[in-house]
């Protein structure tokens, strides 16, 4: 495992050396000879549920403190500024590892990924997390900028309410990138029959032609369907066409922790609307058309 270093402002880094990569590229190379003469299957660097090449072409760099910490994750080495997109775990997930499959995917795809840690435990209260996630994306930004225009902003479960609400805060705050879009899986702000939770941010201010994309699981047991439709409603100021529900029935991925999973089935049905959302929302220009979602 590489050792982290640091760079002159004290941000860790995790890397491979050049000639390292050669080494292992090279070894790939004679162990796809050695499957395909036996009739084997390698996969390396393209599956979607895992990579032998792995960390040796994954670039992590930690910024922040604390629970205003944050993770950016990008692939190779990148020349320029790439698309963003922030990436909101779920309640106590705050471990990059938990969605690291989705993470390394959407990085394979040419994007800068922000992962806000934005708790420190479960015991972090409600109402520090936006600060916290927003301040972990400010860091984050600082320190590797993103293409201009090319934020996306995607969540599940309590990440998924935050997605909404960092949209809601953007929109009145000229330093934080306004997302061209948003998707929230799961979204909730507490565990289903219990008080409080997250404080619902309005999204007064959104701009109309904002792409939003939520979704809600059938049997979903930890926080329902309802924290989905009610933020759903809540973006009227959104155009109708660019807003979609999608209520998932498969039973294979409409549990609350199926969007942590990378089996194919969660990779159909979350990973890959993610996909076309990015690109339909990129593609967008103000005041033209873009295909539907």
């Amino acid at each position: 495992m590489a050792a982290p270093r640091t760079d002159s402002a004290g941000r860790r880094r995790h890397f491979r050396s050049r000639a390292h990569r050669r080494r292992r590229v090279a070894a790939l190379g004679l162990a796809a000879l050695v499957a395909a003469a036996f009739g084997g299957v390698l996969l390396a660097g393209g599956g979607d549920g895992g990579s032998l090449l792995g960390d040796e072409t994954v670039e992590r760099l930690t910024v922040g403190r604390g629970a205003r910490q944050a993770t950016v994750v990008r692939w190779g080495e990148p020349e320029g500024a790439q698309p963003g997109v922030v990436f909101l775990h779920g309640w106590g997930r705050g471990d990059p590892r938990d969605y690291e499959a989705w993470i390394e995917h959407l990085a394979r795809r040419g994007n800068t990924v922000i992962v806000p840690r934005y708790q420190e435990s479960v015991r972090t209260p409600p109402g520090q997390v936006l600060a916290n996630a927003v301040a972990g994306i400010r860091a984050a930004l600082a320190a590797v900028p993103i293409r201009s225009g090319s934020l996306v902003i995607a969540g599940h479960s309590a990440g998924g309410a935050l997605a909404a609400d960092y949209a809601a805060t953007a929109a009145s705050d000229a330093q934080l990138p306004q997302p061209r879009a948003i998707f929230a899986v799961y979204p909730g702000r507490a565990i289903r029959g219990y008080p409080g939770g997250i404080p619902v941010i309005t999204p007064a201010a959104i701009a109309p032609g904002t792409r939003l994309v939520v979704m809600a699981g059938a049997d979903d047991q930890v926080v329902g369907e309802g924290p989905a439709l009610e933020l759903f409603a809540a973006f009227q100021g959104v155009r109708l066409e660019n807003r979609r529900f999608a209520r998932i029935v498969d039973p294979a991925v409409d549990d609350h922790r199926a969007p942590e999973r990378a089996g194919p089935r969660s990779r159909a049905a979350f990973w890959a609307p993610l996909d076309r959302l990015m690109t339909v929302a990129r593609r967008r220009r103000d005041g033209a058309s873009a295909p539907s979602l």
